[in-house]
């Protein structure tokens, strides 16, 4: 092991703890022609994440863990500082490492609630962000490096960003904040967000606050028809339309289940309340008051269903949902006064059935997948049931629920990724353009003459739709120069799919999607760190075209990539594929001696 550097762990990540470790890494990397890239908490697609492996063939690795090979691999777990940065104007410094909130999935175990950036925003200084995402297991630097962003066109945490330090290719530390009057260095910084780490690994973000705010809202789940939202039309002075609810809710997320005879809605929205002496929070229920229960009987149907046609590839994996979903079975009739020994009996019974029925199912697998919309009907009205419906409710009331924004506005961050694995590909189109995405959509799901046809389009999973706030930012997909029809935000469609399903989404599912609106002549951009278009050889569909010519700023991202990296470590096959850059050279041994310029240039103190 090189001597510069500190040694990798045995989970083959280098794990620095501080800005000088970190630009340490980098420099090795650039001298030794290596590759070098960060990883956050790994809710991007592998490929996106890790260095390419050592051997040919792409980095498509399981989520967590790095490919083998020499390339430079870094968890930033022991680098999670947070100081004052600028008081009066509420700005702090984060180290690179820091999570939103708590990972729950976070490998070495040192996620907590109490070291992460929300809450101690909050309980240290009575401060926020403007805006979350739907989860706030993400570390600050991929939260931004990947371009993500809450339900909002009114609010949006790049509005909370400032500055960065960034170790470029050499190991240089630069920083950078919104206020420079140097065009090369905002020019960087407003490539940062996002800039998927080929601009360099961001050593610490500086983060401008707002003064922490509760939250109030509600969910309502109806019929398409019966909805307060004219999710299809152009509205009514009673009932707007989607892009006018969208424009004028402070927050909002949609959930649409298309499915041909369960067609419903899911309206979540919320705004913002001072805060208030002795608040007490009632959550957002988003799996029922019992959502362990939820969300095991949810990982056990899909599964299943997903898998009809070989169940037994996903055995172990049902037989390991089923022992869970019996397992809170158990404590739910404990709890409500089923003597131990009757609810452990009851337990042994189900996994008895369990192994007795998967032979049979795995045989009937094939013929139970005809009847699939006639399952997944009876079964929505259980787990997604209609407000009109639920016992003990008046007719038509929502969920109500009052919260502390860092808590409630991540509605998703009740989900458990094991439990809820999901995966997606997520569109954002001009918010302008709401209703014409919607129409061509619905169309399409309802153009089949057969119920199974209909399926095979809109497959048995939640839609999300939601919103972004304009930004200037270079490559974000609501980018816009304040002029063009990008101006008013985005609206997103976030098309789920089930992660225990075989197959690449990105060549079985996604592809229909992405050709229907741009056969349609819709303008559309994709996250970043989701699922994209496969772009092989030549590009023979033109995917890197097309998106180019999405991103007004496109070219000068990439020039300034090459000045920033120029022995291209953190360049990987992928990015390569994703950028049409196939032909830049791989990393090569470079001279030693490199100079750390820019390392707290123009930096106020901290503390």
């Amino acid at each position: 092991m090189a001597q510069d550097i500190i040694p990798i762990g045995p989970d083959r990540f280098y794990h620095p703890a501080s800005e000088e470790e970190l630009a340490a890494l980098v420099a090795h990397a650039y001298r030794n022609g290596l590759q070098v890239r960060a990883r956050g908490a790994a809710h991007s697609v592998a490929y996106a994440i890790y260095t390419d492996p050592e051997q040919p063939g792409g980095n498509h690795v399981e989520q967590q863990s790095p490919p083998p090979g020499p390339n430079l691999n870094i968890m930033l777990d022991r680098y999670i500082g947070l100081a004052v940065y600028d008081r009066e104007n509420r700005r702090v410094i984060a180290d690179a490492g820091i999570h939103l909130g708590r990972d729950p999935s976070d490998p070495t175990g040192t996620s907590t609630l109490e070291n992460s950036l929300l809450w101690r925003l909050n309980n240290e200084y009575g401060w926020t962000l403007s805006d979350t995402g739907g989860i706030i297991h993400q570390t600050v630097s991929g939260f931004t490096a990947t371009g993500s962003s809450g339900g909002s066109v009114q609010f949006s945490v790049n509005a909370n960003l400032y500055g960065f330090r960034v170790i470029d290719g050499t190991g240089a530390v630069t920083e950078v904040t919104r206020e420079d009057r140097d065009p090369e260095k905002l020019a960087l910084f407003h490539s940062m967000s996002p800039s998927m780490g080929l601009m360099g690994i961001v050593s610490r973000v500086i983060l401008e606050c707002v003064p922490s705010f509760n939250i109030t809202g509600q969910e309502a789940i109806s019929t398409i028809e019966g909805a307060a939202i004219d999710l299809l039309g152009e509205g009514t002075p009673r009932r707007p339309s989607l892009e006018a609810f969208l424009r004028d809710a402070e927050y909002a997320r949609l959930t649409w289940w298309p499915q041909r005879g369960a067609e419903r809605v899911q309206v979540w929205q919320a705004q913002q309340i001072r805060p208030q002496i002795g608040f007490i929070p009632r959550r957002y229920e988003e799996f029922t008051s019992r959502p362990e229960l939820g969300e095991s009987f949810i990982y056990v149907f899909y599964t299943f269903l997903g898998n009809l046609e070989d169940l037994g590839r996903v055995r172990k994996q049902m037989h390991e949902g089923w022992d869970d979903l019996t397992k809170v079975l158990r404590m739910v009739m404990q709890a409500e006064g089923l003597p131990a020994p009757v609810a452990m009996g009851i337990e042994g019974l189900l996994n008895l059935a369990f192994d007795l029925a998967f032979p049979l199912l795995r045989v009937l697998g094939p013929q139970i997948q005809k009847h699939v919309p006639q399952i997944f009907q009876a079964v929505i009205g259980q787990f997604v049931a209609l407000d009109s419906t639920k016992e003990g409710m008046e007719k038509g009331e929502p969920q109500a629920f009052h919260d502390w924004s860092w808590q409630g506005l991540p509605m998703d961050n009740q989900a458990a990724d094991n439990k809820v694995p999901t995966e997606f590909t997520e569109i954002w189109v001009p918010l302008g353009r709401t209703r014409q995405v919607m129409n061509l959509l619905n169309d399409y799901f309802t153009a089949p003459a057969t119920d199974d046809k209909a399926y095979v389009r809109t497959g048995t999973y939640g839609w999300e739709l939601y919103t972004a706030q304009a930004t200037p930012f270079w490559m974000s997909a609501s980018h816009t120069d304040g002029a063009d029809e990008w101006k008013d935000g985005a609206f997103r469609v976030d098309i789920y799919w089930w992660a225990e399903n075989p197959g690449n989404p990105a060549e079985t599912f996604y592809p229909q999607y992405w050709r229907l609106l741009r056969a349609a002549g819709v303008p559309f951009r994709l996250h970043w760190a989701k699922f994209q278009p496969i772009i092989p050889e030549g590009d023979p569909e033109g995917w890197t075209e097309f998106f180019r010519a999405q991103y007004p700023r496109w070219d000068a991202f990439l020039e300034l990539r090459r000045r920033r990296d120029p022995n291209n470590v953190f360049l990987t096959d992928y990015w390569r594929e994703r950028f049409g850059l196939r032909a830049e050279p791989r990393p090569q041994p470079r001279p030693a001696g490199i100079a750390f310029t820019g390392v707290g240039e123009g930096t106020p103190s901290h503390g």
